[in-house]
C-alpha cells in the first residue's frame, strides 16, 4: 500500500459525501418552488342504501372535486340526474334537469361541490343512476353509474 493513500481515500470519500449532501437541498428546493400538479376534476356518485326490499327510499349524493371554488363557470352549475329503470337504456331513462340561476353579485362566486337527490323505487330490479354537472360554457362532468338493487319481498 502506498503511504498516505488510505488517508487520501478517506479524504476523497469525505469530500464526495459532503458534495452529495450539499446537492440534496438544492434539488428539494426546486421541488418546493414547483406548482403542485393540478387535480383533474372528478364527479363521484354514491347511492345510500344501494340494496333494499321494495319500496326502497334511496339518496344519491354526487361529490365534485378538482374544481376551483372561485370558478364562475361552475357557480350554480346545471345538474342533470338520470334514472334508468330495469330494462331501459340511458336514452330511455328519466332525466331531471336542475338549472339554478346565480342571484348574487359577480364577486360572490360560490361553487357547490355536493349534490343530492332522493328517489323512492317501487319495482324490483336493478336501477342505474348517473349525474351530469354542466358549467355555463357547456363544460360537462359526468359521474360513473351508481346501482341500486331493489329486492322483492317474498
Amino acid at each position: 500500500m502506498i503511504p498516505g493513500s488510505r488517508t487520501r481515500a478517506f479524504v476523497l470519500l469525505g469530500i464526495l459525501v459532503l458534495a452529495s449532501a450539499v446537492a440534496l437541498p438544492a434539488s428539494s428546493r426546486k421541488k418546493r418552488d414547483e406548482k403542485p400538479p393540478e387535480r383533474k376534476p372528478r364527479l363521484r356518485l354514491v347511492a345510500e342504501p344501494a340494496v333494499g326490499f321494495t319500496p326502497v327510499a334511496t339518496t344519491l349524493t354526487g361529490q365534485l372535486s378538482g374544481v376551483d371554488p372561485g370558478d364562475a363557470n361552475f357557480c350554480h352549475a346545471a345538474v342533470t340526474w338520470i334514472r334508468i329503470d330495469p330494462g331501459q337504456t340511458e336514452e330511455e331513462g328519466l332525466k331531471v334537469r336542475e338549472d339554478p340561476a346565480c342571484l348574487h353579485p359577480k364577486e360572490q362566486v360560490s361553487v357547490p361541490t355536493s349534490f343530492s337527490r332522493s328517489w323512492t323505487l317501487y319495482g324490483p330490479g336493478s336501477y342505474l343512476f348517473r349525474l351530469y354537472v354542466e358549467g355555463k360554457d357547456r363544460t360537462r362532468f359526468v359521474s360513473g353509474y351508481a346501482k341500486v338493487e331493489v329486492l322483492r319481498v317474498q
